[in-house]
């Protein structure tokens, strides 16, 4: 009997959590965790090797974190996914636009480019915050790099404004019908959205953060663990089938990415380190 192909629209890689803002309600909480890091060349080149033969197919890969321009080796993880371009038709580095790209950023594009990759820059714009927009938008048509700006500032902001996931309590009232029915009308399924952090691949972002934060704990089947050497590469696809098909332990705390979910005013600055909020 044929297996079901492992797929992801959007494969992403969080390669650092470290920060140039400090937004109170960031969607990866970046601003919370106890121990912010980029995470070392080495070990992300090791999550590639091991992620990608996984995946029979993948629509884009997308570099992220935090803020991935402060990453000390972001030319050298980019140059780095080039040699996987048989799975990867697109790459995008998501960035705040407060740091301009560098010249051996822009060479990898540009090798990334020539191996028949294509590549983008996803812009968010924060108004004031990101203060090098303009700079950035000029380099990149100036190297005829591909870019889109997603507007977070005045009164048309991209999806209305950012959105709250919840605040990592478990909902102890809710039957299992009633998740089901959160499940079943989430966006995130409809996204297929696959996020790598530190080795593991979590079918959503609020599954990550919540592991990250230590909120909860998601069952073996729940996750991949890119480096467990006792799991076989056709037992960690199997768990990547059932991916966005059933709720988690995480929907379990979550209030659902909905069409109609409120949404507040995206990128407010913390002035200090505070507890993870909504």
């Amino acid at each position: 009997m044929k297996q079901e192909p492992v797929t992801a629209k959007i494969l992403e890689f969080f390669v650092t959590n470290r920060c140039t803002l400090n937004c109170k309600m960031c969607l990866c909480s970046v601003p919370y965790l106890p121990h912010p890091r980029h995470t070392p060349k080495e070990e992300l080149f090791r999550h590639f090797a091991l992620a990608f033969p996984l995946y029979d197919s993948i629509g884009r890969v997308e570099i992220i974190g935090g803020e991935p321009l402060m990453h000390p080796h972001i030319a050298e993880i980019i140059e780095e996914l080039i040699q996987y371009r048989e799975k990867i038709p697109k790459i995008r580095i998501t960035t705040n636009a407060t740091i301009v790209p560098g010249e051996k950023l822009l060479a990898a594009v540009h090798k990334a480019q020539e191996a028949g990759i294509a590549f983008d820059f996803l812009l968010d714009n924060y108004g004031p915050l990101s203060r090098n927009l303009e700079k950035i938008q000029r380099l990149l048509e100036e190297h005829r790099i591909d870019y889109r700006v997603d507007q977070y500032t005045g009164g048309n902001q991209r999806g209305n404004g950012w959105l709250c996931y919840g605040d990592f309590t478990l909902h102890e009232g809710e039957t299992e019908q009633e998740l089901w029915e959160k499940f079943q009308h989430c966006l995130c399924p409809k996204l297929e959205f696959h996020d790598t952090h530190e080795g593991k691949i979590y079918s959503c972002v609020y599954a990550m953060t919540g592991v990250a934060l230590g909120k909860f704990q998601l069952a073996p089947n729940e996750y991949v663990d890119l480096t467990d050497s006792t799991a076989s590469d056709e037992e960690k696809r199997e768990i990547l089938r059932t991916f966005l098909k059933r709720p988690t332990t995480a929907c379990r705390y979550c209030d659902s990415f909905l069409e109609c979910s409120p949404r507040f005013p995206a990128a407010e600055q913390l002035p200090r380190r505070e507890e993870a909020p909504c």
